[in-house]
């Protein structure tokens, strides 16, 4: 179990205090989080909201500075009890904005509150820039190439600072996190890191560009006022050329949308696209994202491969995850697993029809099957720790 005079070691002045009040009283002072991450540790709490509580799990709050200067919050959860550095589970996010901290009764973070306590393994999360404690800009305002580095930057201080087992490193990428996963990987691996395995849902590794391409095709097909089949191509023509213009030449969309009427239309019409961001994210950011090979980075990372695909994912394509253990298995044939949960949607709930997946109508929490999943998995890949 965590100490107190550890637990101190890992805070800012601020949020010790509110910590100390959450660790048990006989917490044992010879516990394994020591003085590596931040001793010191300058990053204020950002408000009074009160640290996480994951039943059964110990959170150490600590920060890592970025090769750019921005100093993130970082959080290692392991479960009670835990008494020499676990290997890391480095987990990397979903395209929207905010902590990830622990809330109860958000199916994503209990998958990942599931993760700290069964997976053997101490998870490992940072704030992105501008979220919960994190300094620097604002989430909404933040770079697709910046976050990728910031990922990589933090992990390899917290993977250098003696709260972890560096021995073994395991990834889970969530969401759009599962493009961000293999390049923080390929990147860490490139340090000597051994990557021991690498888990996603909810993305594949189709380009940002057919990606973005594909939510348009499904837009059409499946929103309530859905496109006449007869008026689909010419929608999918004009629409892929807007994307280049805007995805692959970098142009801004309102420059694209001034080029014809037919471009202007399109512009009115892609979801999820605002006055200066796309689902809440900058226009750089997608860019930047389209230039990204995310194949590339599978085929260069040597570890296992777990792909979770959710059959009425209302976004991603089954083509998208396959094409990730297709790739990795031709090249280290049987490293590679694609697991299809049925009837589920991206957020892991469960739907009676794709209708109703995309539409968002109802549908059962079943997280608790994706989590038990993740957890089975990475515990299989475990390997004895170093110390």
């Amino acid at each position: 179990m965590v100490s107190r005079t550890a637990f101190s070691k890992t805070l800012g002045v601020a949020a010790c205090v509110a910590a100390l009040a959450h660790l048990p009283a006989s917490a044992s002072d010879d516990a394994f989080i020591n003085a590596g991450l931040t001793q010191n540790d300058p990053l204020a709490r950002a408000d009074d909201r009160p640290l996480e509580q994951i039943p059964g799990v110990v959170t150490a709050y600590g920060s890592a500075e970025t090769s750019d200067g921005v100093r993130l919050r970082t959080l290692i959860a392991v479960p009670e009890g835990t008494t020499a550095p676990l290997n890391p589970l480095l987990f990397t996010q979903w395209v929207s904005c905010g902590s990830i901290e622990y809330r109860a009764g958000s199916g994503a973070r209990e998958i990942l509150a599931t993760l700290a306590r069964e997976s053997g393994l101490a998870l490992v999360r940072v704030d992105r820039a501008g979220a919960g404690d994190s300094e620097g800009p604002a989430c909404d305002e933040l770079d697709y190439d910046t976050e990728v580095q910031h990922y990589i930057d933090a992990f390899d201080q917290v993977l250098k600072s003696g709260l972890v087992d560096p021995s073994a490193v395991y990834l889970y990428g969530s969401s759009l996190g599962a493009t961000t996963a293999p390049l923080v990987a390929d990147a860490l691996q490139s340090r000597g890191y051994d990557i021991a395995g690498i888990a996603v849902q909810g993305g594949g590794a189709l380009t940002h560009f057919e990606r973005m391409l594909i939510f348009d095709r499904l837009y059409l097909e499946r929103r309530p006022d859905a496109v006449a089949p007869e008026a689909i191509h010419d929608e999918m023509r004009a629409r892929a050329r807007f994307h280049v213009e805007y995805l692959v030449n970098g142009r801004a969309p309102d420059d694209v949308a001034a080029d014809s009427p037919e471009m202007a239309a399109v512009r009115a019409d892609v979801r999820g696209l605002g006055e200066a961001d796309q689902y809440g994210r900058p226009f750089a950011w997608h860019q930047q994202a389209a230039r990204r090979n995310f194949l590339a980075a599978w085929a260069r990372v040597e570890a296992p491969v777990l792909v979770i695909f959710n059959t009425f994912d209302q976004f991603e394509t089954r083509a998208g995850h396959a094409l990730i253990v297709d790739a990795v298995n031709r090249l280290r044939p049987g490293t590679a697993t694609l697991i299809e949960q049925p009837g589920v949607g991206h957020s892991n709930r469960r739907f009676d029809s794709l209708k109703a997946a995309y539409a968002g109508e109802g549908g059962e929490p079943v997280w608790d099957e994706t989590a038990a999943t993740l957890a089975d998995w990475f515990q299989a890949q475990r390997r004895p720790t170093a110390r």
